[in-house]
């Protein structure tokens, strides 16, 4: 290659030296018709395939031959470009409220061993988990780290899960008692701002709506709004509808899921009632998208 350089520019030299005695000889000679000079394009040389190459082009050439860019910026990636590929990653949850066990005997806590609280993990995505304790199934009681499906086209163990004890309402109502579930989160632990789902006042329920809901950051009204539609579904994981009669939600504040937080309501009843309310964002892993509602149970007033 560095041959085929100096060929071309030895050419180009004698190109510049034929256009400069021929003007020369112009020189002596008349002008166009109209008077005005004639201009000459950027001198070229003919490459050995017929092509015409300027000589801006050849050290365009030289530069690449070199290993430089044409620009002298060389592309880079970033360890920032690298990380913007996880970014927004949501916190995705399941809520598992059939945990298969008889709570009328056995004396103390109950527990979920590791084999059964594995294959609590798995069997929404047909694969398989691993966790890597046993869950005590009482409030209060440590978390148990899992590494489970992502999704449900790759049902490989390869996804982080937090396993959490958490309360849903009793058959015969939230106003009467509580029952033990579990709340599954990715990642390592469950986001600080959240923590208010596992108090063990709060019932949770949820349901979902549609593959797009969340997409765009939710206002108040329409958390209220939303909240309101859980409350009162008959497809929730656990429906209230018939528990309360339901009639207003209000909210403090509105909702983004691309933060796994919670906000404070307030719902009142037919009859006046009125229960607080923490409402998170519902990323369900293995549902359409929604909100996950814990009824505070001790605030009824």
């Amino acid at each position: 290659m560095r041959t085929v350089k100096i060929t071309r520019r030895t050419r180009t030299a004698m190109a510049l030296l034929a256009g400069a005695a021929l003007l020369g000889l112009g020189a002596c000679g008349t002008g166009t018709e109209d008077g005005a000079e004639e201009s000459s394009a950027p001198p070229s040389a003919s490459t050995d395939d017929g092509a015409q190459e300027t000589e801006q082009d050849a050290d365009h050439d030289q530069a690449s031959d070199d290993g430089g860019s044409a620009t002298g910026d060389d592309d880079e990636v970033t360890e920032d470009d690298e990380g913007a590929s996880t970014a927004g990653e949501r916190t995705r949850i399941m809520l598992r409220t059939d945990l298969g066990l008889d709570g009328s005997t056995g004396e103390g806590a109950l527990v979920l061993t590791g084999d059964d609280l594995s294959a609590l993990l798995a069997e929404p995505f047909g694969g398989t988990a691993d966790c890597d304790a046993e869950l005590v199934l009482e409030p209060g009681a440590a978390p148990v780290d899992c590494v489970g499906p992502a999704n449900f086209d790759s049902t490989e163990p390869t996804q982080p899960w937090v396993a959490h004890t958490v309360m849903v309402p009793a058959e015969s109502g939230f106003q009467d008692g509580s029952r033990v579930a579990v709340l599954f989160s990715t990642g390592t632990a469950l986001p600080e701002a959240a923590e208010d789902l596992l108090d063990e006042d709060v019932t949770l329920t949820g349901v979902g709506f549609g593959s797009t809901f969340g997409m765009d950051p939710l206002s108040a009204e329409d958390v209220a709004g939303s909240t309101l539609g859980t409350l009162t579904s008959e497809f929730a994981y656990v429906p209230v509808d018939e528990m309360a009669d339901w009639s207003d939600v209000t909210c403090e504040d509105g909702l983004d899921f691309a933060e796994f937080e919670t906000v404070d309501c307030e719902a009142t009843t037919a009859e006046g009632e009125s229960w607080d309310l923490v409402v998170a964002p519902g990323t369900y892993a293995d549902n359409d998208q929604g909100l996950l509602v814990g009824i505070d149970r001790t605030s009824g007033s």
